[in-house]
C-alpha cells in the first residue's frame, strides 16, 4: 500500500511540473499548450529556458519522477494484489 501511495504522490508532483512548465510557455505567449496534452514538445520549453536563464534541472526532475511514480504504483499493484496463480 505504502508504495502506491508514494508511486500516486511522485506522479502527482510530476504532473504539477508539467503543469507549472505549460503555464510558463503559455506567459510567453504559446497558445494551444495545454490543447497539446502528451504531444508537448520539450524542445521548445529549453529554447525558451535558455532564452531567460531558466534552470534546466526542473524538467528532468520531473521526467525522474514520472518514471519512479509509474514504476512505484506497478510494483504496489504487484504487492497489494498478489501474483500467486489462481488455484
Amino acid at each position: 500500500m505504502a508504495m502506491m501511495v508514494l508511486g500516486g504522490i511522485a506522479m502527482a508532483a510530476a504532473v504539477l511540473l508539467d503543469s507549472f512548465f505549460k503555464f510558463r510557455m503559455m506567459k510567453l505567449g504559446h497558445r494551444g499548450v495545454f490543447l497539446k496534452g502528451g504531444t508537448f514538445d520539450y524542445k521548445e520549453y529549453h529554447k525558451e529556458r535558455l532564452d531567460h536563464g531558466w534552470a534546466a534541472w526542473p524538467v528532468y526532475l520531473m521526467w525522474a519522477l514520472m518514471t519512479c511514480g509509474l514504476a512505484l504504483l506497478i510494483g504496489g499493484f504487484f504487492v497489494q494484489f498478489g501474483t500467486q496463480p489462481a488455484r
